[in-house]
């Protein structure tokens, strides 16, 4: 996994050992000429792997995108062995706008269009571009997310599990990062055009997983801070950089993510917060209209935790509510 000082990223164009390029660079793609995306590649004065972290796949999960932002200004290339890779903001035109899951251009979910497509719609070329030009090229992925707009959330990381070597690799890796609950899952959380990030990276043979931390829409220094020492962790496990680190938490692994849906549009009243245990039947919430009537009592479909909760009282028909944890 030795890094290639010379065109390891083609897009990036040679990267000289000790020395950091922050660019705004413009992505292959039609739908994409008119925009210029901000990447940080730090080349370190050792060789050593390629790591590639990206934040802002949805525009409004604030501490991942901040936590990138500091990450891409905290190492040192002198000290480094390697090469990272930083993009803060992937969906740059859903965090202009402040729009939560979707890109304003075309309505879509990147984080379920991977790997993409090089004549699809603006978030398909946007992904496409970022799969081949970037995911391909890298030792490691890892995208940081977390609860959008209106969503809370316990800190997990999630990966696929399929039984390849990268997919095997990836939970090594992402239990090296340390949050305190991870999914490793065979299965899409949501069916979909395409897949989600990690998949494209481990679908590539590169190891590669989601990390989830803070929400609400607002920017949370502890999120933050979680999502940096698991940076710091994993890149000294590399052996990238000698810094101290802090010791992982205990880790709780959850082999199934079950999504809960309304049928009802309306105003959402949970019984539980983010974080709490549910077991199968248990009335997690209700549903009601705008005169006050209840439409709908909402149960648990499993026994499990719940990873992350909308929080925001306002649902549409077939609203996501939570998600939740299986073993």
């Amino acid at each position: 996994m030795d890094t290639v000082y010379t065109e390891r990223f083609p897009l990036l164009g040679k990267l000289e050992p000790g020395t950091r390029l922050q660019k705004e660079i413009g992505l292959g793609g039609a739908a994409l000429t008119d925009e210029r995306w901000p990447i940080t590649a730090i080349c370190g004065a050792r060789p050593g792997p390629a790591v590639l972290v990206t934040a802002g796949v949805h525009g409004g999960e604030y501490p991942a995108i901040e936590a990138a932002i500091r990450l891409s200004r905290m190492i040192d290339p002198a000290a480094l062995a390697g090469t990272l890779v930083v993009i803060p903001v992937v969906n740059l035109p859903a965090f202009r706008e402040r729009q939560m899951f979707t890109c304003p251009v075309d309505g879509v979910n990147p984080n379920r269009m991977f790997p993409g497509d090089p004549h699809g719609s603006y978030s398909e070329q946007l992904v496409y571009a970022v799969t081949e030009e970037f995911i391909a090229h890298a030792d490691l992925y890892i995208d940081m997310h977390g609860g959008d707009i209106p969503e809370a959330l316990t800190p997990f990381t999630i990966c696929r599990r399929d039984g390849s070597p990268a997919s095997q690799r990836s939970i090594e890796l992402a239990t090296v990062f340390g949050l305190e609950s991870l999914l490793a899952i065979d299965k899409p959380v949501q069916q979909a055009k395409g897949a989600s990030s990690y998949v494209a990276a481990v679908e590539r043979g590169v190891p590669g997983f989601i990390v989830e931390a803070g929400g609400v829409g607002q920017l949370q220094p502890e999120a933050v801070d979680l999502l940096l020492d698991g940076m710091k962790r994993v890149l000294a496990y590399f052996e990238m950089i000698d810094l101290p680190v802090s010791n992982a938490p205990s880790i709780q692994q959850y082999t199934a993510f079950e999504w809960v849906y309304c049928d009802h549009a309306g105003m959402f009243y949970p019984n539980l917060a983010v974080g709490a245990y549910v077991q199968p039947g248990a009335v997690i919430g209700r549903v009601g209209s705008l005169f006050g009537e209840e439409l709908e009592t909402v149960t648990s479909p499993v026994a499990g935790r719940v990873l992350f909760l909308t929080i925001n009282p306002a649902v549409k028909r077939g609203g996501l509510l939570m998600g939740i944890g299986v073993e």
